[in-house]
């Protein structure tokens, strides 16, 4: 009698296991986490105006001294092109959510097995951020009584000033955090060096645009860069770059986590 061997599934055979994506009522339950923990710092924000403004005031006051206005500058430079203006506060207001969910989404759809990894350090970037806001509170330049910044923003959308953790939470920017994530993990996404490039780009418009609407001080840009950098490699998101063996072929990112990193050369 011939015996027909039974196909074994690959997990069974001792190959790589099959990856399952998440979840999405436990991504959903990640996210309440978040906003609860967001609601409990603005509970505090308007007991601690006084202190985010003081803060806001203390590093105007460094960066004069280290004769550093690119604040002022930039605001003032933006605020004389209205056209450009109001492209900035709509860039403020709906990209920065936008390319991080739509990175966050390719990821779930396309990369399941490195998306465990970049939602962490999307959510390490959060958790950072609210427990420096909760510390040390500060008002964004828009903010500061009589200091002469333009609120590009408020004018186009109509924000209201009432104290909240956003407001005075400019300290480190999560705008740029976010923006620096979608650099990095979006760049393990794509295979053209192009659109890498300008992934790369977009943490330094979004730079540009957070400093020039007054929403945010130059330190705030390069601590949230860092915390960007630093969530991804603390979580194991950071993609590891490998150069072909074979001439005439571009590098490529190895994203952690994915089964087909191990298999590049």
């Amino acid at each position: 009698m011939t015996v027909v061997p039974r196909a074994v599934p690959l997990a069974e055979s001792g190959g790589p296991p099959a990856r399952v994506r998440p979840r999405l009522v436990g991504e959903f339950a990640v996210l309440a986490m978040l906003l609860v923990g967001y609601d409990w710092v603005r509970r505090f924000a308007s007991v601690r105006e006084a202190v985010a403004l003081a803060h806001g005031r203390a590093i105007l006051h460094a960066e004069a001294g280290l004769h550093v206005q690119v604040e002022r500058i930039s605001n003032d430079w933006l605020t004389g092109h209205h056209d450009l203006a109001d492209l900035a506060a709509g860039y403020y207001q709906f990209i920065h959510l936008t390319a991080a969910l739509s990175v966050l989404a390719a990821l779930y759809i396309w990369r399941p097995a490195a998306y465990p990894r970049a939602r962490n350090a999307l959510v390490l970037t959060n958790v950072v951020g609210l427990i420096v806001y909760a510390l040390y509170p500060t008002a964004p330049p828009r903010l500061l009584p009589h200091a002469g910044f333009f609120d590009s923003v408020t004018a186009v959308f109509g924000t209201p000033n009432a104290p909240s953790a956003d407001q005075y939470g400019a300290l480190p920017s999560l705008h740029l955090a976010w923006a620096t994530w979608v650099a990095v993990v979006g760049a393990a996404l794509v295979s053209r060096r192009a659109l890498r490039w300008l992934l790369w780009l977009y943490p330094v418009m979004t730079g540009c645009v957070v400093v020039a609407t007054a929403n945010h001080y130059v330190v705030d840009v390069f601590t949230g860069v860092a915390l960007g950098l630093a969530a991804t490699w603390v979580t194991g998101a950071l993609p590891v770059w490998r150069h072909r063996r074979t001439s005439g072929q571009a590098a490529g990112p190895a994203v952690p986590g994915d089964d087909r990193a191990s298999t590049r050369t």
